[in-house]
């Protein structure tokens, strides 16, 4: 039984402790710059219309807030190449000079391993890198790990898409061990799966998120569902089980385009290592009259219906760790909070 007590903040000030330095983030899910190879082109596609607005478009009522944040995470759902589609039913992608999107937009680093990634074969996987490169665009997934240092935290990255099986597992295992011998002090770990279009987790996201918490991992960044799905605190942790689709050039009309930027606060140690500080979730739609501009959401309405989707709901269902104010106001303070697992 997971028993949540309080320290008051009180007792920090009673030992003249100063205010911990803090690192912040932002999180968002699959971005898809560009189209569906066949529909290249189109008036009503993301690259013509993106072509006409200018580069900064599609990120423009957000950018704000991944410029002031420490690092912004995204998930790249497509490739950046001029090669030709391997024929697969739905290729993703724009030409290599559409990645400055991301660097137009404040976003730091971005998922690679996603089912979109080889849509042009792994030639155009490789073209992919060397342009989110080009624009100074962190990457991470497969065999690619990110590591960088803010603040004195050594943060590090890993990521793998579905199944997220016993194999897979175990990658993920051997990559966190890996970055924890760098000397990372906090360790992401990235997961693309869950069923598409659903706003409830599979068995594979209901086992795999806590075991890589188990295995070392800080944070568990999901994306895949293309649908907001809950959060929950895990001894102490925070599990993003999906962030649901952000800027979406695959789909101008997706039946849910609720969206979420998700912005999360730690409290930094001396050591380096970090603890959850404050969860903010900013609801967003993904996009006005077909724009590919994703817009935040106004109306209170609106706001809860996204809120509510991030919390887990009914008796079959984890509790998410979550206070129940969550539901209303997307905001969750855990500074001077201790996580204590009973049996």
């Amino acid at each position: 039984m997971k028993k949540v007590l309080s320290l008051l903040l009180a007792l920090l000030l009673t030992y003249g402790c100063a205010a911990a330095e803090t690192l912040s983030l932002s999180l968002i899910g699959d971005c898809t710059i560009g189209d569906q190879y066949k529909y290249r082109g189109y008036k009503s596609g993301f690259t013509y219309k993106i072509s006409q607005a200018g580069l900064d478009y599609p990120f423009s009522l957000a950018a704000d807030l991944f410029a002031q944040d420490d690092l912004t995470i995204a998930n790249c759902e497509g490739c950046f190449t001029n090669r030709a589609s391997t024929g697969k039913f739905m290729s993703l992608g724009a030409a290599p000079e559409f990645a400055e999107v991301f660097k137009l937009g404040f976003v730091d680093v971005v998922n690679t391993a996603n089912n979109h990634m080889r849509d042009f074969g792994s030639a155009g996987r490789e073209d992919t890198l060397e342009a989110l490169a080009a624009q100074g665009i962190g990457y991470f997934g497969d065999e690619d790990t990110y590591i960088t240092q803010i603040k004195g935290v050594t943060i590090g990255i890993v990521g793998y898409t579905y199944p997220i099986n016993e194999g897979k597992l175990k990658k993920y295992q051997k990559k966190i061990e890996e970055l924890k011998e760098a000397g990372c002090t906090f360790i992401i770990a990235s997961a693309h799966w869950g069923k598409e279009e659903s706003l409830n987790i599979n068995l594979e996201q209901r086992q795999g998120a806590p075991a890589l918490i188990d295995m070392g991992a800080d944070l568990v960044y999901g994306h895949g569902s293309h649908t907001v799905q809950p959060l929950q605190i895990y001894n102490g942790k925070l599990i993003c089980y999906s962030l649901s689709n952000f800027t979406f050039g695959a789909n101008a009309a997706p039946e849910d385009d609720d969206t979420v930027v998700l912005q999360v606060s730690y409290d930094i140690a001396a050591d380096g290592s970090c603890t959850l500080g404050i969860i903010t979730a900013l609801p967003y739609k993904m996009h006005k009259d077909k724009d590919f501009r994703p817009y935040p959401i106004e109306d209170a309405a609106g706001k809860e219906q996204v809120w509510r989707k991030l919390v887990f709901q009914g008796e079959k269902n984890p509790d998410s760790g979550l206070p129940e104010s969550f539901l209303t106001t997307g905001y969750a303070d855990f500074r001077g909070m201790m996580v204590v697992d009973e049996e």
